[in-house]
């Protein structure tokens, strides 16, 4: 699987070494990845993280807006935002509602580096 963030490109395979290239961050914990198989561009992960805290994109193919992680418990503040880095410099603004740990980001990724299809360990909400 192919694991791109800010600065660099690796290709890996095992999960050790998935968890070690998604847990690269810069300054304030931040980073953004986007995840791959080889060189097709579809289906895709983007993944934004801050912390131990991410939102995980799911996109199938070009021109499909694809899917987004869902927390695991829903709270008043779910329609609230959080605020996620797609660049160091550039803000985007994430529902908090499509917020989850880290930890099940991970796990999402380590099943798509297994399947291509969309993994089944998260939740997700159609956009």
């Amino acid at each position: 699987m192919r694991i791109q963030d800010y600065d660099s490109v690796c290709d890996v395979t095992n999960p050790a070494d998935i968890e070690a290239a998604l847990s690269k961050r810069h300054d304030g914990g931040i980073n953004s990845f986007w995840l791959s198989h080889g060189t097709e561009l579809f289906p895709t992960i983007g993944m934004l993280v801050k912390g131990n805290l991410a939102n995980v994109h799911y996109i199938p193919k070009d021109r499909d807006a694809g899917f987004t992680s869902v927390a695991k418990m829903l709270d008043s503040r779910f329609e609230e935002t959080s605020v996620f880095f797609v660049r160091p410099t550039e803000k985007i603004w994430v529902r908090n509602g499509a917020v989850i740990q880290f930890s099940d980001a991970l796990k999402a990724a380590q099943e798509f580096s297994i399947s291509a299809t969309m993994p089944k360990c998260i939740q997700w909400f159609e956009l």
